[in-house]
Protein backbone atom coordinates (compact mmCIF):
# COMPACT_ATOMS: atom_id res chain seq x y z
CA UNK A 1 0.00 0.00 0.00
CA UNK A 2 1.56 3.48 -0.86
CA UNK A 3 2.00 5.92 1.56
CA UNK A 4 -0.24 9.15 1.80
CA UNK A 5 1.75 12.04 0.95
CA UNK A 6 0.97 15.49 1.84
CA UNK A 7 2.21 18.78 0.20
CA UNK A 8 2.82 21.46 2.74
CA UNK A 9 3.09 24.91 1.30
CA UNK A 10 4.35 27.97 4.03
CA UNK A 11 3.43 31.46 1.93
CA UNK A 12 6.07 33.92 4.13
CA UNK A 13 6.42 37.63 3.71
CA UNK A 14 10.06 36.73 3.23
CA UNK A 15 10.33 33.58 1.57
CA UNK A 16 8.04 30.62 0.66
CA UNK A 17 8.79 27.33 1.73
CA UNK A 18 7.40 23.40 0.65
CA UNK A 19 7.91 20.07 1.74
CA UNK A 20 6.58 16.63 1.43
CA UNK A 21 4.63 15.21 4.45
CA UNK A 22 4.13 11.69 4.99
CA UNK A 23 4.08 9.21 8.04
CA UNK A 24 5.17 12.30 10.67
CA UNK A 25 8.27 13.15 8.13
CA UNK A 26 9.26 15.74 6.38
CA UNK A 27 11.35 15.54 2.78
CA UNK A 28 11.89 17.32 0.03
CA UNK A 29 12.15 21.04 1.46
CA UNK A 30 12.47 24.20 -1.06
CA UNK A 31 12.71 27.36 -0.67
CA UNK A 32 12.17 30.74 -3.09
CA UNK A 33 11.97 34.24 -2.14
CA UNK A 34 8.72 35.74 -2.42
CA UNK A 35 8.62 39.33 -4.40
CA UNK A 36 6.58 40.90 -1.54
CA UNK A 37 5.88 44.16 -3.73
CA UNK A 38 4.64 42.12 -6.24
CA UNK A 39 1.52 41.58 -8.04
CA UNK A 40 -1.07 38.55 -7.07
CA UNK A 41 0.03 36.76 -9.98
CA UNK A 42 3.62 37.20 -9.59
CA UNK A 43 4.00 35.41 -6.01
CA UNK A 44 1.09 33.15 -7.31
CA UNK A 45 3.82 32.10 -10.57
CA UNK A 46 6.24 32.28 -7.18
CA UNK A 47 4.30 29.75 -5.05
CA UNK A 48 3.68 27.44 -8.36
CA UNK A 49 7.20 27.35 -9.04
CA UNK A 50 7.89 25.72 -5.62
CA UNK A 51 4.70 23.63 -5.48
CA UNK A 52 5.24 22.18 -9.53
CA UNK A 53 9.33 20.92 -8.13
CA UNK A 54 7.23 18.90 -5.40
CA UNK A 55 4.18 18.05 -7.02
CA UNK A 56 3.54 14.71 -8.85
CA UNK A 57 0.44 11.79 -8.71
CA UNK A 58 1.57 10.54 -5.44
CA UNK A 59 0.56 13.51 -3.88
CA UNK A 60 -2.80 13.45 -1.98
CA UNK A 61 -3.36 16.80 -0.61
CA UNK A 62 -1.89 20.62 -0.49
CA UNK A 63 -2.24 22.48 2.81
CA UNK A 64 -1.12 25.82 2.78
CA UNK A 65 0.03 28.08 5.48
CA UNK A 66 -0.44 32.23 4.78
CA UNK A 67 0.44 35.16 7.05
CA UNK A 68 -2.99 36.73 7.23
CA UNK A 69 -6.56 36.43 7.31
CA UNK A 70 -8.44 33.56 6.03
CA UNK A 71 -11.81 32.50 5.79
CA UNK A 72 -10.62 28.45 5.66
CA UNK A 73 -13.88 27.25 4.50
CA UNK A 74 -14.26 29.42 1.29
CA UNK A 75 -10.42 29.30 0.47
CA UNK A 76 -10.01 32.95 0.42
CA UNK A 77 -7.22 34.59 1.54
CA UNK A 78 -8.28 38.06 2.84
CA UNK A 79 -5.11 40.22 3.60
CA UNK A 80 -1.26 39.57 4.08
CA UNK A 81 0.27 42.89 5.45
CA UNK A 82 3.76 41.57 4.23
CA UNK A 83 2.07 41.42 0.51
CA UNK A 84 0.07 44.55 0.43
CA UNK A 85 -1.31 42.80 -3.30
CA UNK A 86 -2.63 40.07 -1.37
CA UNK A 87 -6.63 40.84 -1.32
CA UNK A 88 -9.33 38.70 -1.24
CA UNK A 89 -7.20 36.17 -3.17
CA UNK A 90 -9.61 32.76 -3.89
CA UNK A 91 -6.04 30.57 -3.21
CA UNK A 92 -7.84 27.31 -2.84
CA UNK A 93 -9.71 27.48 -6.14
CA UNK A 94 -6.79 28.48 -7.96
CA UNK A 95 -4.86 25.97 -6.11
CA UNK A 96 -7.02 22.83 -6.82
CA UNK A 97 -8.13 24.16 -10.34
CA UNK A 98 -3.67 23.80 -10.95
CA UNK A 99 -3.24 20.15 -9.09
CA UNK A 100 -6.88 18.36 -8.52
CA UNK A 101 -6.15 17.73 -5.21
CA UNK A 102 -7.90 18.69 -2.08
CA UNK A 103 -6.37 22.71 -0.97
CA UNK A 104 -6.89 23.35 3.04
CA UNK A 105 -5.27 26.91 3.98
CA UNK A 106 -4.92 28.35 6.83
CA UNK A 107 -3.43 30.85 8.66
CA UNK A 108 0.54 30.36 9.32
CA UNK A 109 0.45 30.56 13.04
CA UNK A 110 -2.75 28.25 13.57
CA UNK A 111 -1.07 25.94 11.23
CA UNK A 112 2.02 26.04 13.31
CA UNK A 113 -0.28 25.79 16.31
CA UNK A 114 -2.03 22.98 15.09
CA UNK A 115 1.64 21.01 14.07
CA UNK A 116 2.85 21.64 17.89
CA UNK A 117 -0.30 20.50 19.29
CA UNK A 118 -0.86 16.99 17.66
CA UNK A 119 3.12 16.23 17.19
CA UNK A 120 5.21 18.34 19.12
CA UNK A 121 5.61 20.13 22.72
CA UNK A 122 1.95 20.57 22.55
CA UNK A 123 1.19 17.06 22.39
CA UNK A 124 -0.90 15.96 25.57
CA UNK A 125 -2.26 19.19 26.48
CA UNK A 126 -5.82 20.50 26.37
CA UNK A 127 -5.04 24.00 25.68
CA UNK A 128 -1.74 26.11 23.97
CA UNK A 129 -0.63 28.85 22.24
CA UNK A 130 1.83 28.71 19.50
CA UNK A 131 3.84 31.92 18.95
CA UNK A 132 5.68 32.59 15.27
CA UNK A 133 8.18 35.22 14.81
CA UNK A 134 9.68 35.37 11.44
CA UNK A 135 8.88 38.75 8.80
CA UNK A 136 5.68 39.25 11.00
CA UNK A 137 4.50 38.37 14.63
CA UNK A 138 1.73 36.18 14.93
CA UNK A 139 0.30 33.16 17.16
CA UNK A 140 -2.35 30.22 17.13
CA UNK A 141 -4.73 29.52 19.86
CA UNK A 142 -6.04 25.55 20.91
CA UNK A 143 -8.38 26.36 23.60
CA UNK A 144 -9.97 22.80 24.73
CA UNK A 145 -8.36 20.90 22.10
CA UNK A 146 -9.94 23.04 19.28
CA UNK A 147 -8.30 25.82 17.16
CA UNK A 148 -9.69 28.92 18.25
CA UNK A 149 -10.16 30.80 15.42
CA UNK A 150 -12.41 33.97 16.43
CA UNK A 151 -14.60 35.53 14.92
CA UNK A 152 -13.17 36.65 11.64
CA UNK A 153 -10.59 34.32 11.74
CA UNK A 154 -7.75 36.66 13.46
CA UNK A 155 -7.83 35.38 16.71
CA UNK A 156 -4.07 35.80 17.90
CA UNK A 157 -2.99 37.62 14.97
CA UNK A 158 -1.16 40.80 17.29
CA UNK A 159 -1.09 43.49 14.40
CA UNK A 160 -4.68 43.54 13.47
CA UNK A 161 -7.77 43.79 15.58
CA UNK A 162 -11.66 43.74 14.54
CA UNK A 163 -13.38 47.17 15.57
CA UNK A 164 -16.67 47.97 14.66
CA UNK A 165 -16.57 45.23 12.41
CA UNK A 166 -14.01 46.93 10.60
CA UNK A 167 -10.27 45.55 10.84
CA UNK A 168 -7.82 48.32 11.99
CA UNK A 169 -3.97 47.93 11.79
CA UNK A 170 -1.57 49.10 14.04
Amino acid sequence: MSKEIILGIDLGGTNIRGGLVSENSLSSILSQRVTSDGSVEQVLQELFAVTDKLFDNSVKAIGIGVPGLVDTEKGIVYDVVNIPSWKEVPLRGLIQDRYSVPVLINNDANCFALGEFYFGKGKGTDSMVGLTIGTGLGSGIILNKKLYEGKHGGAGEFGMIDYLDKYVEY
